[in-house]
């Protein structure tokens, strides 16, 4: 009798993972025993020969109402019947008839409970799967007989309960290669690989027998759920030194496990030496080729494969497209859409969302559209890909539209749906419709969940409210570095860079190490704050004290705090010295702070730089700068000379818009905006404001003389931030705050005058353009006047 393998009892699990490997086992891990054969000793006419009759001739229904009619407790007869129904694929007539033979009356054995667990299984139905594991107690098969016990561990690990399997494997008094097999599947099955691997290991230990395919294959499959690339070369020798390499399934798995462990090289040096290959072992190969970035090897792999004759199957385009995502050009994805077409593989859920994502990762959202539309199933992944797909193309409001949208389907948003779409949130800036969305992830049960609280957390302080941002933290019981980053950004941006600080400090207090993440909320933090000597005690300390090397996010990260403090030529010396190339985002650092310091020259320079480096960002916001600078200085004709510089490289200013929200409502305003039922009261109480404060008329130089129509066209007043304010002013109550959001930067002249109304009023006034908050009060900004 085999030494019981006692395991620890596990509170959760993983979801089911299926892999190549465990599509193999499910037969060879639920075998019953054969059906007992009886000598024929009834004549023609008997109840039992009609039974078998009828039986043998697939009348099972025919049989049952027989056994019904006769009353029988013949066991055997009624195995007979269940047995047959479960052979043809009909597992609710086996259970059908089990109930028949309970009533009857007669006992059920150890031929009856392995066919009949094994029908629940196959339905999914846990309460007579239960039912009958106590049937098998009472009568005392569940523990003596390993058929029994083998379907009841199979039973429950395909279900998902997994400590029941492990219940049902230690109290089995003898235990078979099957035996293991299935409690070694089920864990694999349940995404439990490091178990798994625990347990082919002490099986090897507790049988006298080698290991056979089915458990080489199951091995192999948890080798894939942990990466485990060492213990899957120590299976690879096991199977060598026994001879069992020619099984082309153990060595399908073989290829399978080195191309999901990364190790491409070993995967070609396997696939090139089998003896033979399926079309299984191909595709494993396109696949492998696909999962580690390899897409000309695996369109190759594809056209050598067609080559040796093998037939094409829906996974071969599947794990094609997995590949053709990788290229720039939407060519390759196209043609094997096509192909699938032809071959009339669609409709095919899984090729469908394989699509979908395809056309998505080379840019083409209006065929993923066309994909998404056309599907007559979809699966929630399918809507994820979608929304995902949105995202990739900076369309926030309409993967808004289709998460809605998605909320009135029989179908459940998950972890995955809630990660792709918060940040849509994040990005539009709403508050109302932020706090709708922490309400429906709370009501989905997803408040516990660390990554998307964090997120949450974020959309809150990117949306102005760092004050719930702060709340939700403090209620986090699974707090990460992601956390406490997110938290000191949250700060950072609202300008609060002194609470900032004072998180950091919490943080290493916690015994939470920083890593390169948190010196740039903390880098960020003393720029935006003005703190130049903390943050080069900082900067200095990630190398000191945590051996980091600073990357260029922390070298703009300084070039901001040095641009703060005045000295652009130091500026430009700390960007020359620097041990790596300089970025756009660091060059664009100079670029601010010469704007701030009305450096015209230096600006000049700073946007060469810029403009080498194009073809790798977007420099709208550099001509726009640029151009505004020299708009201030009166230099018109270099206003000229950019606007013609924009419109031959086909960019377009951001036409300036701003959102306030009230008694959750969003209204937005443009530049000169005249569309809102209260504009004409929106502009006289800003001319009744900028009387107040002494706002003049333009005081830019106008003494060139080029055409008027090159200046800008709106008074500062009629902006669209000084639009939302006001009517943020008029229509909310007194001393409460106005909270706007622009999606350009704050230009000059609305920055000092919102000061000046903030005193005016006495009204804090909150205002987030693309990069920071700038919090007006008393005639102070939060941002020290340098943003």
């Amino acid at each position: 009798m085999a030494t019981p393998l006692v395991l620890a009892s596990r509170g959760a699990h993983a979801t089911t993972t299926t892999t190549y490997a465990s599509q193999h086992l499910t037969a060879s891990t639920s075998k019953e025993p054969p059906p007992r054969v009886r000598p024929k000793r009834d004549g023609p006419g008997s109840t039992k020969s009609l039974v078998l009759s009828h039986a043998a001739a697939g009348r099972l229904d025919d049989a049952l109402d027989t056994l019904a009619a006769a009353g029988t407790r013949d066991a055997f007869l009624h195995n007979v019947v269940i047995r047959g129904f479960a052979d043809a694929g009909l597992p609710a007539g086996a259970l059908a008839a089990y109930r028949a033979m309970l009533r009857a009356g007669a006992r059920p054995d150890r031929f009856t409970f392995p066919v009949v667990v094994k029908c629940c299984a196959r339905l999914g139905d846990l309460e007579r799967g239960r039912a009958a594991h106590s049937a098998a107690i009472r009568l005392g098969a569940a523990g003596a007989d390993v058929y029994t016990g083998n379907s009841l561990l199979a039973f429950y690990a395909r279900l998902g309960m997994v400590d029941d399997a492990e219940r049902v494997f230690d109290g089995m008094r003898a235990r078979d290669v099957v035996t293991w097999n299935s409690m070694v599947d089920g864990y694999v099955s349940n995404g439990l690989g490091a178990l798994a691997l625990d347990c082919f290991r002490e099986m090897h230990d507790a049988l006298e027998v080698q290991h056979d395919g089915i458990g080489i294959i199951a091995a192999l499959a948890a080798c894939c759920l942990e990466s485990a690339l060492m213990q899957g070369r120590e299976v690879h020798a096991y199977v060598i030194r026994h001879g069992m390499e020619h099984d082309v399934k153990v060595g399908t798995s073989l290829l399978d496990m080195y191309c999901k462990c990364g190790a491409i090289a070993s995967a070609q040096s396997m696939f090139a030496t089998m003896p033979s290959r399926t079309v299984v072992t191909w595709n494993c190969m396109i696949g492998g080729y696909a999962l580690n970035g390899h897409p000309g090897d695996a369109f190759d792999c594809f056209v050598r494969m067609k080559a040796e004759g093998h037939q094409v199957e829906v996974v071969t385009a599947i794990n094609l497209l997995a590949a053709c995502a990788q290229t720039e050009s939407s060519l390759y994805g196209r043609s094997v859409h096509g192909f699938a077409t032809r071959r009339q593989f669609l409709p095919h859920v899984v090729l469908e969302t394989a699509l979908l994502e395809m056309y998505s990762k080379v840019g083409k959202v209006k065929s993923s559209e066309a994909v998404f539309g056309r599907m007559t199933n979809k699966t929630l992944v399918s809507w994820n890909n979608m929304i995902a797909a949105y995202m990739y193309k900076e369309m926030y409001r309409e993967a808004i539209a289709l998460f809605l949208e998605l909320l009135n389907q029989p179908l459940h948003p998950d972890y995955f749906t809630m990660s792709a779409v918060v940040p849509a949130f994040v990005l539009l800036g709403l508050l109302r419709q932020c706090r709708q969305m922490h309400s429906y992830i709370i009501r989905l049960g997803y408040g516990e969940s660390t990554l998307i609280m964090n997120a949450v957390m974020h959309m809150y302080a990117r949306c102005g409210d760092v004050v719930s941002s702060r709340e939700i933290f403090d209620k986090m019981a699974g707090k990460d570095v992601i956390s406490w980053n997110t938290m000191i950004m949250g700060y950072a941006i609202h300008g609060q860079g002194r609470t900032a600080l004072e998180m950091f400090s919490a943080m290493k207090c916690n015994g939470l190490p920083p890593n390169e993440s948190t010196f740039v909320s903390v880098l960020t933090a003393c720029s935006v704050s003005g703190l130049a000597d903390e943050g080069w005690t900082q900067f200095n300390s990630m190398q000191r004290e945590y051996g980091m090397i600073p990357q260029i996010e922390h070298y703009g990260c300084m070039t901001d705090l040095l641009g703060r403090a005045g000295d652009l030529r130091e500026v430009l010396k700390f960007i020359e010295g620097m041990p790596i190339a300089p970025t756009f985002r660091v060059w664009g650092s100079l670029l601010t702070a010469s704007r701030n310091r009305n450096d015209i020259d230096l600006a000049e320079y700073a946007a060469e730089r810029i403009f080498q480096l194009e073809l790798e960002h977007d420099n709208t916001g550099c001509y726009v700068l640029l151009s505004s600078m020299y708009a201030d200085a009166g230099r018109w004709r270099d206003v000229e000379r950019i606007k013609s510089l924009m419109t031959q490289k086909g960019l377009q200013r951001t036409d300036a818009r701003s959102i306030v929200e009230l008694h959750g409502v969003a209204c937005s305003f443009v530049n000169g905006d005249t569309t809102h039922p209260q504009s004409k009261t929106i502009h006289e109480v800003s001319d009744v404001l900028s009387r107040k404060i002494g706002e003049t008329g333009d005081s830019r130089n106008q003494s060139d003389p080029i055409s008027l129509a090159s200046m800008r066209t709106t008074t500062p007043n009629k902006h669209s931030v000084r639009l939302a304010v006001v009517f943020g002013l008029i229509s909310s109550e007194a001393r409460t705050p106005v909270l706007v959001k622009k999606n350009v930067r704050i230009c000059n002249h609305c920055h000092h005058a919102l000061k000046l109304i903030s005193k005016y009023s006495g009204r804090r006034i909150l205002v987030g353009d693309t990069n920071i908050y700038h919090e007006f009060s008393d005639g102070s900004c939060c941002c020290g006047d340098y943003w």
